[in-house]
Formats: C-alpha cells, structure tokens, sequence
C-alpha cells in the first residue's frame, strides 16, 4: 500500500483540500482524511488529478522522428470505405510521443485510424505507458471514424474516384451503413466490411464523426438521425454556430485542438471561444489534444486557455478526465475514488499552468514517470 498526501485533489468533479489516498496496484482504496495504515511509501503532491485521456489520437500510428512512410499508419488512403481497419493493428508501442505523453500526465488515449477516408476504421483505448501494446489495451476494437470534412475529396480527387465532392463522401457513408443494415438482415456470405459497421448500428459502440465546419457538423448529425447512432462529433470547430441542433441530440464534442494553425479554410473559425461557448451552452465537451499535430504531452495546457475563456476551473479539468472516461464507457478512470483505478499525476503546482511540473504519474498502481528519474 502506498501513500499520497494532497494539498489539493481534483476527484473528476470537484477539488477537494488536504485529502489523503492510499493505494496499490489493485486500485484506490481510501480517499479523505488520514488514517493509521501501514504503507510502503508516502508521497506529496501540492495538486493531485486522475490521469489526462486524450479522447481521439493519432498516438503510436504516426511516430515522431520517423519518415513519411516508415513512421506513419495513420490513413490508408487507398479505398475511401475501410471500415474493418483496425488502429491496434497499427499502433507502434514503442513510439517515443509516449513517454512524453505520459510526462505531460497523459495516461490513456482513444487511438483512431486518420481523417482521409469517408470511413477511416476502428479504434483502440490504451494506457500510454507498457513494454508491449497487449499490457497498453483497455479495450478494443472500440469507436469507429466517420469523415465528414474536405480531407476525403482532397484525397481521393488526386486518384480520380469517388468522393471528390460533399455529396459523395456522405453517400459513401450512408452506402456503407445502409449495406450493412441488410447484411444483417439477410446474411448470406460472411463480410469482414460489414461485420465491422454492426457495433454503430447496433449502438454497443460509438460513431466519432470528424468534421470542422458547421455544414459538416450537421450532415454528421443527420446520417447520425438516420441510422439512430451513437454519435460524437470530433474537432468541431464550427460548432457553437450548430449550438442547438447539437445539443437537443445530446451529442458530446471531442473539441480540438485548440493550438493549430489555420492553414486550410476549414480552420478558419477555429478558436478557444468555441469551447467555451459550447460547454456554457450545455454541450458535453471533451478537449482532445490533436496528436499528432499537437503533442499530446501538452493536453493540459489547453485546459489553461479554458479557463482564460471563464470556464470554472473543476469544469475545465473535466474536459480531459470524467468527461472523455464517461464516453468512452470506461468510467472505473479519470475519477479519483474509492475503488476506481489507480491512474494518478501529481503536480508541484495547478496542472493548468506552464510553469507547473508533473511530479510523479502513477499507471495501475505502478510508477510510471518521476521527474528525478531520466527518461
């Protein structure tokens, strides 16, 4: 049993003052004031969170330091239809974004395959932090993207095939949900294609919709109607101009990046004010760092730029912890309770800060980052 005293404790809903947690690598066992109990070793921490989920990334299937080629299985962008891709099948556990990952007290990551294809794949949760990727795996196959943005058309228009407009990016879309209903129906011959969309269908599992404009957002939202799915829109960054169609469908948002160059027309809106808008209007938002166009190591500091905006702060914090744990269906992380597990970061200051450091971050019970060790 371990010990961790805390100047202050963000639980995944509020920040509670001088708490006292007691753990191992089963989970947590006691949380609140001090109690008689022998432990191994006791530890400090002037601010202590669950550990950050990055709800959607790129983490593991394009590697930092290597090629356009070697390093990258982000999108396979040779048939704009693949849903039967699965990200584990991709992820590299050996990528060195991981490690920062988890100094930036990121320890767990939804991995999808990349935006090019109308739809692009299955995904994975992972702890970022394991000698091999089967002791990364929470679970998997686990959420399914959706494109409803320009990068199919852009794709695809080079190989001169379909979609090279809106219109035929949503009708592949729509083709591929349809087939699969009547595959359901009538199977007759086993298809790995339509095998995979069942989940969607079914709603045991999550459609995550990427689209940035808000034309693209509510095309989203209508498949979604269509096919009654579960649906979360990614990026977003239209969406407070879709604010209500959103919201009456209680449709979350995995917002982000905020911190991107708007290099292309469809970033053109992008802004913190966005998020802010959406959480004050009653949107479910997650942050999601945007790896790995944004290094996920710097997730946290995007909950600073919320917070700028007057987002109370317990409610920023949730944005990258019981908010993405509760919509992936893993709801066991990103609270720090009795019986929840141990995936824990302690700072030497608030975790929104630059100028604060991540101390120690705990993953299952076991040590996974320390500030004093090298890395």
């Amino acid at each position: 049993m371990y010990k961790i005293i805390a100047d202050k404790l963000f639980n995944g809903e509020k920040t509670l003052e001088d708490r006292v947690i007691l753990f191992d690598e089963r989970g947590i066992h006691h949380v609140g004031s001090d109690i008689k109990e022998m432990v191994k070793e006791t530890f400090r921490a002037k601010f202590l969170t669950p550990g950050f989920i990055d709800l959607i990334s790129g983490i593991g299937l394009k590697e930092e330091s290597l090629g356009k080629v070697e390093g990258n299985d982000l999108d396979e962008a040779t048939n704009p239809q693949t849903p039967e891709l699965m990200a584990l099948d991709g992820i590299n556990p050996y990528d060195e974004a991981f490690p920062k990952a988890v100094r930036g007290g990121v320890t767990k990551s939804l991995v999808l395959p990349g935006i090019s294809n109308s739809i692009g794949g299955r995904g994975s949760v992972i702890f970022n932090f394991g000698n091999n990727i089967l002791e990364m795996l929470i679970k998997s196959p686990f959420g399914m993207r959706f494109s409803v943005n320009t990068e199919p058309k852009e794709t695809y228009m080079k190989q001169k095939k379909m979609p090279v407009t809106r219109m035929g990016n949503a009708y592949l879309i729509r083709d591929a949900l349809f087939k699969a209903q009547e595959y359901k129906k009538n199977k007759k011959k086993f298809s790995l294609f339509e095998e995979s969309l069942q989940g969607v269908l079914d709603k045991k599992d999550k459609a995550f919709f990427s689209s940035f404009r808000a034309d693209d957002i509510t095309t989203s939202l209508r498949i979604s109607d269509e096919f009654k799915l579960d649906t979360v829109i990614a990026h977003g960054f239209e969406g407070d101009l879709v604010i209500d169609e959103i919201k009456k469908r209680n449709v979350p948002v995995a917002f982000g990046p905020i911190i991107l160059a708007k290099e292309t027309p469809e970033l053109r809106h992008l802004s913190v004010q966005v998020p802010a808008k959406l959480i004050e209007g009653g949107v479910t938002v997650a942050l999601v760092s945007g790896h790995p166009y944004y290094p996920a190591e710097f997730l946290r500091l995007q909950v600073g730029l919320l917070i700028r905006e007057g987002v109370e702060r317990d409610r920023a914090l949730k944005t990258i912890t019981s908010v993405p744990a509760t919509i992936l269906g893993v709801e066991e992380f990103g609270r720090v309770k009795e019986g929840s597990k141990c995936d824990l970061v302690l700072f030497n200051g608030v975790p929104w800060e630059t100028k604060s450091q991540v101390e120690k971050v705990f993953i299952k019970g076991k040590e996974a980052y320390s500030r004093r060790l090298p890395m």
